[in-house]
């Protein structure tokens, strides 16, 4: 039963998990709140998925993996700020009341499509630097060469 866990967890679909979930909290930000009924549920929604990103990387990526790769480890704190901004400026904006009562609003859209777009970047790029730590051996030259200037700078 270990074995069969640790092997879905080096499953591509789960590793897709975060990068998923930071993609639906910009999908139900941008499309959902166009109407006044929809308005508050989208930006909880979005709230909720900006949340769950960093959260899914504690849950799907191996422990030793916060360990092993800094540039992983980065990237996940980068996460959890980028989460943080998308999530407070998603209440901001939630505050509003309705698309009516936001189109006023000259900066909180803004700062929200920064934090969202910023959330969902770092998650994309951690996802990569997972997959290169599980990367098999170099095989090509230039896979040689990065291999090699990774070792040198440790």
């Amino acid at each position: 039963m270990g074995k069969q866990w640790a092997e879905q967890l080096r499953s591509p679909r789960l590793q897709a998990m975060p990068g998923v979930l930071a993609v639906l909290s910009a999908v139900s930000g941008l499309v959902f709140p166009r109407t006044d009924a929809l308005y508050g549920p989208a930006y909880i929604a979005s709230i909720t998925f900006a949340l769950a990103t960093p959260l899914a990387f504690l849950v799907v990526a191996p422990k030793s993996l916060f360990r092993q790769n800094r540039a992983f480890l980065w990237l996940y704190i980068a996460t959890v700020v980028s989460a943080v901004c998308a999530a407070v400026t998603s209440g901001l904006l939630m505050s509003l009341g309705s698309p009516d009562g936001a189109a006023g609003d000259i900066g909180g859209f803004p700062i929200w499509l920064l934090s969202t777009g910023a959330l969902v970047t770092v998650s994309l790029l951690a996802i990569k630097a997972w997959h290169r730590e599980q990367a098999g051996p170099a095989t090509t030259l230039r896979d040689l060469q990065r291999q090699e200037r990774r070792t040198k700078h440790r």
